[in-house]
């Protein structure tokens, strides 16, 4: 590296998948004591996605997590948690009253570091509120809120969702989070007490009516954004039968199956193959039903609870087994009984107070050239990475890659001295600048192993890997 004698200070907003992998490579790739590397939370644990969007069934998901923690021991990394980076946008919807994160201005960040890395995912669900009527009616719930309840995010909490009204649930959507959501609401509690779901969510859960799962979206079979593992997982459940979809549905996909890719081919498999469990055995069933777009969550009259789901029926323009064909209005409607939905439709990412003029608004992410922001007003030494950089979606294995990207387009403007050797100190510059109006608790990394210890042994006294801490106040307890 030809800029040997320069030092780079680095900050990263966000301690997710994308934050750590992006920190890990450029630990990796530096002599010792070239880089430090910053990361500041907004809560006072870290993981992100991680510890709060994975299934609690999926905890080999969850491994990632060692390498994270390989990372944080290094002497040039540091844990900033219980602080958020820059103003809460103005888009994204109140949280729960006990949900309050201390915050820092990014400019003041610029100002103290060579580079900083915005890695701090999407926060908010895309809006169909004006496609979609009845979404704020009793029983509707978005999922991304519902993974985030029954995983012990502090926003959530307050959620409370009502599984107990009726056998029926819509789950509109057809990603592995609305697969996660199914698999959650079938799944026998008594299967989920050992992992770390929290004890509330078990509580809920352990009362749950729904016998009846109906995973809609609005294109086909082959168009399907979930993964065959999650479709495998779903027809392997204990007691759990699936309905197919209608032979007729079905003969113009199988009649091109020559022509199909194996992830597609294995995905009809599945679906011809159906559940482990037959449908007349089973106690719950499932079903996957395509070409429904929906128009609206209904109430029966007197009532402000959902009762029923409508959608529009579409068609498949164009080829049926291609990825990206569209569908069209057949001008027909669907009704579906419905005690309780779930919006499963994407995330949405936002720009912090500032960085309005680089966000691609369309394609939901910041502007960016292999994770470099190469135009705006404060642009110089800002770079991206996960779902800010190319939008909300992926895997934590493309997160993985993608972070690597962002990490050696840093590298590289650091070898050609485009960015670093400048005259800044990091978190300690930024502390000193800030000086009492640092009235929150800073949580480090050595606190988070405490609030880490804590929870495990919550948990070993209830047979379980850990028992979360979900709200703020009890995890900041546990430092007093």
């Amino acid at each position: 590296m030809s800029n040997q004698r320069a030092k780079l200070r680095v900050a990263i907003v966000g301690s997710g998948p994308a934050g750590f992998y992006t920190a890990y490579r450029i630990l990796e790739k530096t002599p010792s004591g070239i880089v430090t590397v910053d990361m500041f939370e907004k809560l006072p644990v870290p993981y992100g996605l991680a510890r709060f969007g994975v299934a609690p069934d999926h905890p080999e998901v969850k491994n990632c997590e060692e390498k994270f923690e390989e990372v944080a021991q290094s002497p040039y990394f540091t844990f900033i948690g219980n602080t958020m980076v820059g103003a809460q946008p103005l888009a994204v919807p109140s949280r729960t009253a006990s949900f309050q994160p201390n915050h820092i201005p990014l400019s003041l960040l610029q100002q103290h570091y060579d580079a900083i890395v915005l890695s701090y995912g999407a926060d908010s669900d895309k809006d169909l509120s004006s496609s979609v009527k009845g979404l704020e009616l009793a029983g509707v719930y978005s999922a991304r809120a519902f993974v985030g309840w029954y995983n012990g995010h502090p926003e959530f909490q307050d959620l409370d969702p009502d599984v107990m009204a009726g056998e029926q649930a819509v789950v509109v959507g057809h990603g592995n989070v609305a697969l996660d959501v199914a698999r959650i609401l079938l799944t026998d509690v008594d299967a989920l007490r050992k992992t770390d779901i929290t004890e509330a969510a078990i509580a809920k859960l352990s009362e749950n009516k729904v016998k009846r799962v109906r995973i809609v979206g609005r294109r086909g079979p082959a168009q399907a954004s979930f993964t065959n593992k999650e479709v495998r997982e779903l027809m392997t459940l204990t007691g759990v039968g699936f309905i197919p979809p209608e032979a007729e549905f079905m003969s113009p996909f199988l009649q091109n199956s020559p022509k199909l890719g194996r992830p597609t081919k294995r995905l009809f498999q599945l679906l011809q193959r159906g559940s482990t469990t037959s449908v007349a055995d089973a106690t719950k069933h499932f079903s996957f039903d395509f070409l429904l777009s929906p128009t609206s969550f209904e109430a029966s009259e007197g009532s402000s609870h959902v009762a029923r789901a409508k959608f529009d029926v579409m068609q498949l323009q164009g080829d049926i087994l291609s990825k990206d064909t569209r569908v069209k209005l057949t001008g027909e409607l669907k009704e579906l009984p419905c005690n309780v939905g779930f919006m499963s439709v994407g995330y949405k990412t936002h720009p912090l107070a500032g960085l309005e003029d680089i966000y691609n608004d369309g394609a939901n992410h910041l502007n960016n050239e292999g994770g470099k922001v190469c135009t705006g007003i404060n642009a110089k030494g800002l770079y991206v990475a996960g779902w800010i950089k190319r939008g909300p979606a992926g895997v934590i294995a493309e997160t993985m890659y993608d972070s690597f990207e962002t990490a050696s387009v840093i590298l590289s403007d650091f070898e050609d001295g485009e960015i670093g050797g400048k005259s800044c100190d990091g978190w300690e510059g930024v502390k000193a600048d800030l000086g009492d109006k640092i009235d929150w608790k800073v949580v480090s990394w050595s606190d988070w192993q405490k609030i880490d210890k804590a929870e495990k042994e919550r948990g070993s006294k209830i047979g379980k890997e850990r028992e979360k801490f979900t709200n703020q106040s009890d995890m900041l307890a546990v430092l007093e």
